[in-house]
């Protein structure tokens, strides 16, 4: 149901690289959620997995930092779509704010944003409803815990975020970075846990 391309931005905080992540397609054509590289060729490999899914329409942020949002503007630029996020003061290149709870349609399934602050304050999470797949940005990751810095983060929000997605049903965590996680619920528990 989705194409994951990795960014080629691999660092210290990004792991082997950001995911950027290709779903949808037919009549609303496709999204992409977090084109994190404003490198050609990472852009050139997200236009052509959206072109088999009959284009990308819709850009979407998971949060304001460069790893997650680095491609965007030239993305927009390239496909005159526009970019959702949560709001303007994380994302200012943004187009369309997403409040929590939003939904956008995608063929027979519908994707949702949830305001998951905590590793940044505008943080989103996107949860495919039938499919029952949590898009998690930077609030789980699939190689470490994640950071959690202020001022830009805040612990307290973070647990509570945490604690929201266990009343989910999630079948696959596809995380911002490294690979995608099969036993939601007890990785969630386990974040939990050691925080």
């Amino acid at each position: 149901p989705y194409t994951i391309i990795l960014a080629p931005n691999p660092s210290i905080l990004t792991g082997p690289g950001t995911n950027s992540v290709i779903l949808g397609g037919g009549t609303e054509g496709a999204i992409v959620i977090d084109p994190a590289d404003d490198n050609n060729k990472h852009l050139d490999a997200l236009v052509r997995a959206g072109e088999e899914r009959d284009g990308i329409r819709r850009i979407l942020v998971t949060h304001g930092h460069p790893d997650h949002m680095g491609g965007a503007e030239a993305l927009r630029e390239r496909l005159q779509v526009p970019i959702f996020a949560y709001n303007r003061q994380g994302v200012p290149i943004a187009d369309v704010e997403l409040a929590d709870g939003a939904t956008l349609p995608l063929g027979d399934d519908t994707l949702r944003a949830i305001h998951t602050p905590g590793h940044r304050f505008d943080h989103l999470c996107f949860y495919l409803e039938r499919q029952r797949i949590l898009f998690a940005g930077d609030l789980i990751s699939g190689i470490t815990t994640n950071v959690i810095a202020p001022p830009d983060g805040d612990m307290f929000d973070y647990m509570n975020s945490l604690q929201r997605l266990q009343e989910l049903d999630i079948a696959e965590i596809v995380p911002g970075h490294g690979p995608k996680i099969a036993d939601a619920q007890a990785k969630i528990a386990e974040y939990i846990a050691h925080r």
